[in-house]
């Protein structure tokens, strides 16, 4: 499987995932790719990053982000 993020004017490197995505290797692709993809597109923090997986959106994930911000 692979990870990969995109916004209106940059294309995220491709991310490969072993196995099966859980919370911890979401939280990974999360602080590892996403938040850097992020951070470089929308440097003035204007930005919204899209959760489609719902199952994942748990405590742990949502204190990640609150953390980054």
């Amino acid at each position: 499987m692979f990870w990969g993020s995109f916004s209106f004017s940059v294309v995220a490197s491709l991310m490969p995932i072993k196995g099966m995505m859980n919370l911890h290797k979401y939280n990974d692709v999360i602080e590892r790719t996403v938040i850097p993809h992020m951070r470089n597109a929308f440097p003035d923090g204007g930005g919204k990053f899209q959760k489609i997986v719902p199952c994942l959106s748990s405590e742990k994930v949502k204190t990640n982000f609150r953390k980054q911000n």
